[in-house]
């Protein structure tokens, strides 16, 4: 199992001076990579390659290899005070995104977020800290590293805030779930009370204090006097810099979010042997644009990803149903009813009179429609 731990390291002082002049460096790196290939494309835009098999001629975009990447940035490690796997993970790095995206990247500048990779052999860990190119950082050791974790990459990384972080990536045997009495658990995924287990189980939406949302609405009330005093800011149609005190509180909230996420998802990954959820479409509202941290409305994917994820590393089942095939599921009360538009949540039954919801039944109709697939082709029931 390959899991990835985040550490905040304690940057108040010299070792942030230290990491932001190591980040410019790892900035330069990347813009030579990328100058380095935008100049090989204008003296030779295509290469030729022979097909070994049928021996046609090919012509392909003269884009480096990882190998000849390394090979050109090698040997700068003293002059730019970085170590010298950190230049060939960055190399390495350009290379596999400029695969990816098919296209030249973009510059990294003095207002990217810091960022210094590295490889196993580069760093050593002991007693809360963390020796990487003859430097010592300090680190808040949240939770400890496995004993037979086998490191295999990491970086220090920055956010937002200018707050630095250590990533390390590794690999274990260790499994952090238990195996004991697990069942087939539907988990209905819904903005009104998060998700709901077909054991009974109810997970409500995180609770935010409202002192926090008081605070952002008075902050926001200063943003518009400060758009009154200053109407340059309306003509060059650009926002009011948001403040440290707002950035703190923003990220307080996204931090309880997912802390309840986290939680909670383990205890439904603890007891299911397969997870099985519904199709969640996101679709944010003109009102919910800027006041988003109000809105639960897109807070159900977030929560589905990681269930996914975490069922991925603990060895689960873990399957997604789309609404068109639970519209039959959800539709029957006394007979089935024949409803087609997806639209309508709530309908009323032709026989008893009873007025049924969508989320009625969801968690135990998931997992009904997942022993029971719907039938496909002309066999599948229109109306009745």
């Amino acid at each position: 199992m390959i899991t990835t731990y985040h550490y905040r390291i304690k940057d108040s002082g010299k070792s942030g001076r230290t990491l932001k002049k190591m980040s410019s460096s790892v900035n330069f790196v990347w813009n030579y990579c990328k100058n380095t290939q935008r100049e090989a494309l204008k003296n030779r835009s295509v290469k030729r390659i022979i097909d070994p098999l049928t021996g046609k001629t090919i012509f392909v975009p003269y884009f480096f290899t990882k190998f000849e990447m390394n090979s050109l940035v090698s040997g700068s490690s003293k002059e730019l005070g970085i170590h010298s796997q950190t230049i060939q993970a960055i190399s390495e790095e350009y290379t596999t995104r400029r695969k990816q995206f098919k296209n030249i990247l973009r510059w990294r500048g003095k207002n990217s977020l810091g960022w210094i990779p590295f490889k196993a052999t580069a760093i050593k860990i002991y007693n809360n800290k963390v020796s990487y190119n003859k430097n010592t950082f300090q680190f808040w050791n949240s939770r400890e590293i496995p004993d037979d974790a086998i490191i295999k990459s990491g970086s220090f990384a920055q956010d937002s805030r200018g707050r630095w972080y250590l990533n390390i990536t590794f690999e274990t045997r260790m499994n952090p779930y238990s195996n004991d009495n697990l069942i087939e658990n539907g988990v209905f995924i819904d903005s009104n009370y998060l998700a709901k287990c077909s054991n009974g189980i109810k997970i409500d939406i995180p609770k935010i204090s409202i002192k926090y949302i008081r605070k952002i609405k008075i902050l926001n009330k200063l943003k518009k006097k400060f758009l009154k005093k200053k109407p340059i800011l309306k003509i060059l149609k650009r926002k009011a810099p948001k403040t440290k005190q707002e950035k703190n509180l923003r990220a307080k909230i996204e931090n309880i979010k997912l802390d309840h996420f986290h939680k909670e998802s383990s205890k439904i990954i603890n007891f299911s042997s397969s997870i099985i959820t519904n199709q969640i479409s996101v679709k944010r509202k003109k009102s919910d644009k800027n006041n988003h941290f109000i809105s639960f409305g897109p807070i159900s994917k977030p929560f589905q990803n990681m269930l996914c994820y975490k069922a991925i590393r603990a060895g689960r089942t873990f399957k997604v149903i789309p609404e068109k095939d639970l519209i039959w599921a959800f539709s029957k009360c006394c007979s089935l009813q024949p409803r087609t538009i997806l639209r309508i949540r709530v309908w009323k039954c032709r026989k008893c009179g009873k007025i049924n919801h969508f989320s009625t039944n969801a968690d135990k109709n998931l997992l009904s429609v997942y022993k029971n697939p719907l039938r496909i082709g002309h066999d599948t029931p229109r109306s009745i």
